[in-house]
């Protein structure tokens, strides 16, 4: 009902704005199947998960100089399965400033999504070849958000050494190196000068923070996390960057009784996109450090991709990602890990059955080496996309 009252208003809104504002917006239907604790940050327990996605998305720009943007959506969660009884979540809402009325300055206010990497650049439905967030940017990290108290080496050597999943229990708890787009709130500025472009952004919490982070008014701008990425494209086919990000990654609202500001994400990454006529080929790496208590915990996470056009409208794409992290010495002097050492193998097809329907299917394998996870090795995803 809220939905259809907010799509409403903006109807209303359209005829009053005329033709500087612009609606649209798209209807996925999309259900997963595993054998039991799903991978990513997917939640079902019965091995199917059917879940249903209407998104909308609206554009106001009176003149080259300014543009307000903003995304809608209904659905199970931001994670699909989530939230089981439905939620309505505004994803994004910016208020932008273009000086030179061009791209070589673009300056924003609001809710987006990181600027850092480049997958983020097309993770929407219908411009990204998966079902899942690459790797880096949909798997669990042992670093928990809300007190620093779980970093100490008796605490880790403690998970490490109970059986069972652990990290799985209470996800929320936890963060991740990159949690999806991470749609928090900020300042940030981007733009590009021939073969550069540049991006730089201030944000009210760290990239791998919870979707329930993101909210308006979360965090704390007393100790934000600064992001950026420098990019190089010497032709059409080629395309090259460098990110980095650092800021604290407890919750603002942590009852820990320690400053955030001694416990920060710091993060380096690289990414690189190639392609050329029916092939794409594109990749990421990240580094992180994680200041502690003790001793630093330190995660490495990679994927690369690759999509094939096989004729017009059909495409096969394929992906390989795998984390590794650096144990601590716990009490007892043994070297224990922290973090899920992560394979992750993904084949997906996609055919774009007309240009607004689009139809997506996936299969994912995934296999924790260190027993700290334990998601199905075995994920199915089925999905129809509209765009209206």
């Amino acid at each position: 009902m809220r939905f259809v009252f907010l799509c409403s208003l903006l109807c209303l809104t359209k005829s009053l704005l005329g033709q500087d504002f612009r609606i649209g917006g798209s209807i996925e239907q999309t259900l997963w199947v595993s054998e039991d604790i799903p991978a990513a940050f997917l939640e079902f327990d019965d091995g199917v998960l059917y879940a249903p996605r209407v998104s909308l998305d609206f554009d106001y720009q009176p003149s080259e100089y300014f543009l307000v943007r903003g995304l809608l959506r209904a659905d199970r969660g931001f994670d699909a399965g989530t939230r089981p009884d439905g939620q309505v979540r505004l994803d994004q809402l910016i208020a932008r400033y273009r000086p030179f009325g061009d791209n070589r300055l673009n300056i924003q206010i609001g809710k987006f999504p990181t600027l850092v990497g480049n997958w983020v650049q097309n993770h929407q439905f219908h411009d990204d070849p998966f079902l899942l967030a690459p790797l880096p940017y949909a798997a669990i990290v042992g670093v928990n958000s809300n007190t620093p108290l779980q970093h100490s080496p008796a605490a880790i050597e403690n998970r490490a050494n109970t059986p069972g999943p652990t990290l799985h229990e209470g996800k929320t708890n936890w963060s991740a190196l990159i949690w999806g787009p991470a749609y928090s709130n900020g300042l940030g500025a981007f733009g590009n000068y021939g073969a550069i472009d540049y991006a730089l952004e201030v944000k009210n919490t760290f990239l791998g923070s919870t979707p329930d982070q993101w909210d308006f008014g979360e965090g704390d701008f007393r100790e934000p996390t600064v992001s950026g990425r420098i990019g190089y494209s010497p032709s059409v086919d080629w395309a090259l960057g460098l990110s980095a990000s650092h800021g604290p990654y407890l919750n603002a609202d942590s009852p820990s009784q320690f400053t955030r500001n001694a416990f920060n994400q710091t993060l380096v990454g690289a990414d690189l996109r190639w392609s050329h006529r029916d092939w794409i080929i594109s990749g990421e790496a990240f580094f992180a450090n994680y200041g502690t208590l003790a001793e630093d915990l330190q995660t490495f996470s990679y994927y690369v991709q690759a999509r094939y056009k096989a004729a017009p409208g059909l495409w096969f794409a394929g992906r390989f990602g795998q984390t590794v992290s650096n144990e601590i010495t716990g009490p007892s002097g043994a070297e224990v890990p922290w973090n899920p050492d992560i394979i992750r193998a993904e084949l997906a097809l996609g055919w774009r059955i007309t240009p607004d329907l689009l139809l997506k299917t996936q299969y994912t394998y995934t296999e924790v080496t260190n027993g700290l996870s334990a998601p199905a090795r075995n994920l199915y995803g089925f999905s129809l996309g509209w765009k209206f």
